[in-house]
């Protein structure tokens, strides 16, 4: 089986779930002989290709969203992209195409032309979901265009398009998952981490992992930041030792700016609660991460939403107790009191109530990290979430679910919110 791929993420230009589970997909590939896979996605440089043993990576700059300001710039980068996909499929012979989270982000030229020239070569499409559906434009592409199979990251993502009316036979939960080779526990060098950022061995060190730019002004609100840093506030001044480490993704050149003043606003937060000495903003790529797991005590990411939580499987894998929130997908991984603490949203006070128990309670700690190891060796490996997955699009290829309407000759639907 041919599978084309496309992403609207680049694990080389930024950090996040996508980008993760786009490099647990290619490094699954290359040792699964079976499944060919191509793999379109965006880059700010020149468009490019590689190719490594059974996987093709384009480098697409017709994909990279920024610049898109004006109809005239939608409508001929669109038509090239429509152009790169018609040239995949005919050179590599595709027999199925997963596009990843088309109904978000790039303009709705993108996902209508897309359907259209899976139609007309009748190549199933499946549209893979790691965001909500928010506006009426996005549940509209979700429930009008002509999906063969919409595959959700969680049950949470999967019951809110069921709400907001896609067929319930075209949805399939499909969990993401580690890889254990890149995040495990790594005792030997647990000190690490705090030998470079120069803090006391003795030091503990509370750790959260976000992006702090993603297109939305109020970023730092929706994954929790603020919430966060108002409850280290409250408990801070009693533990000298304690720290909290901010992780954030390096962004690409063309973002600079943006980043700045996202940046800029967080350091204003940290000075608003006078916690300057006790909390540490830093850049890490994503081969980092298993090393800043591995050095931290606790993981907190009290988000107001989250589709899934990759961020809390890889913690645990490293072997971390997590605090998250009971929202979305997160309790889809988190079980209260078993392998973490869930906690409301925007509830500062019991959130610091439950950074300080588990920083204080040794034996509550050692059971959320023996527990939360068992939950990502049972449930939430990339092998084994990747081959239910695949499964999924071989059984969606031999069923051949595509449009009948496109494939007819009838025209593609109206967007009535375009």
């Amino acid at each position: 089986m041919n599978t084309l791929f496309i992403a609207q993420n680049s694990p080389l230009e930024s950090i996040g779930g996508v980008e993760r589970y786009l490099v647990n997909l290619i490094n699954y590939c290359k040792e699964a002989s079976s499944s060919k896979i191509v793999l379109l996605m965006p880059t700010s440089g020149e468009s490019r290709i590689e190719t490594n043993k059974t996987v093709t990576v384009y480098h697409e700059n017709s994909l990279h969203r920024y610049g898109m300001d004006n109809q005239k710039a939608v409508s001929e980068r669109s038509h090239l992209f429509a152009e790169v996909v018609t040239r995949v499929i005919n050179k590599h012979k595709i027999d199925i195409i997963c596009a990843e989270n088309f109904h978000v982000g790039l303009p709705a030229a993108y996902p209508i032309l897309l359907t259209m020239v899976a139609g007309l070569h009748k190549i199933p499409l499946v549209i893979r979901l790691h965001s909500f559906a928010v506006t009426d434009l996005q549940v509209e592409l979700i429930n009008q265009l002509m999906w063969s199979k919409i595959s959700c990251v969680s049950k949470s993502v999967a019951g809110d398009c069921f709400q907001k009316g896609a067929d319930i036979d075209s949805l399939s939960t499909n969990y993401l998952g580690i890889n254990p080779g890149e995040f495990h526990e790594d005792t030997p060098n647990s000190d690490q981490l705090k030998r470079e950022l120069q803090l006391p061995s003795q030091t503990k060190l509370i750790l959260t992992a976000t992006r702090i730019i993603h297109g939305i002004r109020n970023v730092l609100q929706k994954k929790g930041v603020i919430n966060l840093l108002e409850a280290f506030s409250k408990i801070s001044p009693r533990y000298p030792n304690l720290k909290l480490l901010i992780a954030v993704g390096k962004p690409p050149k063309s973002l600079n700016k943006e980043y700045e003043q996202a940046y800029n606003m967080l350091m204003g937060y940290i000075k608003l609660h006078n916690i300057e000495e006790q909390v540490l903003v830093r850049n890490f790529q994503l081969h980092q991460m298993c090393k800043v797991y591995n050095g931290a005590d606790l993981f907190v990411l009290a988000s107001e939403n989250e589709t899934f939580g990759q961020v809390f499987i890889e913690a645990m894998a490293c072997g971390l107790p997590v605090i998250g929130t009971n929202v979305g997908g997160i309790p889809e991984i988190i079980s209260d009191s078993y392998n973490g603490y869930l906690v409301t949203p925007n509830d500062a006070s019991v959130l610091a109530q439950r950074i300080e128990k588990a920083i204080n309670d040794d034996s509550l700690s050692k059971r959320f990290i023996k527990n939360g190891l068992k939950t990502v060796a049972n449930n939430f490996t990339s092998e084994k979430q990747l081959n239910i997955f695949f499964d999924m699009l071989r059984e969606t290829v031999s069923g051949k679910l595509y449009s009948s309407r496109l494939l007819g000759g009838a025209s593609p639907p109206i967007i009535s919110t375009l």
